[in-house]
């Protein structure tokens, strides 16, 4: 009596080994379609996802005529783009590109 449970015990843990192997699987290759698919998006740090941002001068020129500019909650050293334009304190602003030997932000009055 004791030999036919332990079969029928056996018995029933193989198709949910083959199971549980299968749902795995299939959950691992969702994952790596997912992670292969965001590996092509856009970046959504750093100072490219920058341009294109708005904020407010906090802190109009004064160090070498820039101003501060806070923008995502941080505040940035900035340079309005066209040199000749005064930003003054609560001017809202576009972050047009970057200065290339330094992270200061270039920005044009809207």
């Amino acid at each position: 009596m004791m030999m036919v449970n332990q079969i029928q015990i056996q018995a029933n843990i193989v198709p949910l080994a083959i199971t549980g192997g299968v749902l795995l699987l299939i959950l691992g290759l969702i994952q790596l379609y997912l992670g292969l698919k965001a590996q092509k998006l856009p970046k959504v740090t750093g100072e490219k996802a920058m341009i294109g941002e708005t904020g407010i001068i906090t802190k109009k020129s004064d160090f070498m005529g820039r101003s501060v500019l806070e923008i995502r909650g941080e505040l940035w050293w900035c340079l309005p783009s066209a040199r000749s334009t005064i930003l003054e304190e609560g001017t809202t602003v576009k972050v047009v590109s970057i200065a290339e030997d330094s992270m200061i932000l270039e920005v044009d009055t809207e």
